[in-house]
């Protein structure tokens, strides 16, 4: 397992389509990890040929980006841990498929982070939607 502390964690929304949450080492830069949604993805067609680009998906700092590749997500207190797919190890070029964030952010809303990450996660095919735990 990879453990990071974050330094800035927080939530963007660009109502009515973007919901974002993100993890990183700093506000201004370092390792960055955003998790996002297009919420008119929950409206995906069932004869997609591309299926888990209708899902939410995973950015890092390189720009490298994958679809519905989070195994599980568990959240305990300021402690957020998620294991990635093995397509999310290869296509991110991660060291590991487990991240812990200790979220250090003295202004993080763990409440709205939590809840964001769920509706994030939770958007799109449902067989993409990760084991959600402690959230």
């Amino acid at each position: 397992m990879i453990s990071h502390v974050a330094g800035a964690a927080g939530v963007e929304e660009h109502p009515p389509f973007l919901l974002l949450a993100g993890f990183a080492e700093s506000a201004d830069g370092g390792w960055t990890f955003a998790f996002q949604c297009d919420l008119r993805m929950n409206d995906y067609g069932e004869d997609s040929n591309w299926p888990e680009g209708e899902s939410y998906c995973v950015v890092n700092e390189r720009g490298f980006t994958q679809y519905g590749c989070v195994r599980e997500i568990e959240a305990l207190g300021h402690v957020v841990r998620v294991d990635f797919t093995e397509d999310a190890v290869r296509d991110l070029q991660l060291a590991d498929s487990e991240y812990e964030f200790r979220v250090a952010a003295n202004d993080a809303d763990m409440p709205r982070l939590l809840a964001t990450l769920r509706r994030i996660l939770t958007c799109g095919r449902p067989e993409y939607h990760p084991r959600i735990l402690g959230m």
